[in-house]
């Protein structure tokens, strides 16, 4: 899953760090984390592209640890 743009860039290094911080980590907890940590509001589209690229980096990990 690729970011197409800065704000979706940022998110996406931003839980990338999570799950190498924490990869057992809950990712409802990612999802507060990130969406506090990020220098910018969030549209609905950032927020939107957060829950996916979340679920979808979660998936890669558990394929990962299998």
């Amino acid at each position: 899953m690729e970011p197409t743009n800065d704000h979706e860039r940022a998110i996406a290094q931003a839980v990338d760090e999570k799950f190498r911080e924490d990869p057992g980590n809950r990712q409802h907890l990612i999802l507060r984390d990130v969406a506090m940590s990020l220098d910018f509001a969030m549209s609905p589209s950032d927020t939107q592209f957060l829950v996916r690229y979340t679920q979808w980096r979660g998936a890669q990990s558990q394929g990962a640890s299998d």
